[in-house]
């Protein structure tokens, strides 16, 4: 399955197709929008906090969230294939997303042109939990099929 949908600003979400992206709302927000540990900032003496937009991300294979820095006047549309692969087409005033595990654990973060300066960029930090793939279903044994084989003679010799 695939799904594609546009972001317009902190919540609204409009053309989606597909079941797969749901954009989640946290509890206790008057805004709609998660206040998220900056993931593109490694170490430092003090936290630093992004406001996001969170969807689930549903497939055969599980479920991941995919957050994207956002503000009210962004848009983006986010395209998913069905394995967790994303493309991102006319972003406009987001500079990050990220790919996380069900639990908030980073799998990889995209960082936009705004901020890279040319193509939107991939990051996988060390140590990152790998993403989720769908596991292929075992072949089912032929037990009712009957198959014919091919019988093979020996020529016999005579001994006389």
């Amino acid at each position: 399955m695939s799904d594609s949908l546009v972001l317009k600003g902190v919540k609204a979400v409009t053309k989606h197709t597909g079941n797969e992206m749901l954009l989640r709302f946290p509890k206790r927000s008057a805004e709609g929008v998660w206040n998220l540990k900056r993931w593109w900032i490694n170490g430092g003496k003090s936290t630093l906090y992004t406001k996001a937009a969170v969807f689930d991300v549903t497939t055969g294979a599980g479920t991941c969230k995919l957050a994207i820095d956002v503000n009210q006047s962004s848009i983006v549309r986010i395209d998913h294939d069905g394995s967790f692969n994303f493309a991102f087409y006319g972003a406009r005033n987001i500079d990050h997303a990220a790919l996380f595990t069900e639990n908030f654990e980073l799998i990889e973060h995209y960082v936009f042109p705004r901020q890279s300066g040319g193509q939107i960029m991939t990051v996988t930090p060390a140590g990152a939990p790998v993403r989720p793939t769908a596991t292929e279903p075992a072949p089912e044994p032929d037990a009712g099929r009957v198959v014919p084989t091919r019988s093979v003679r020996k020529k016999s010799k005579i001994v006389t």
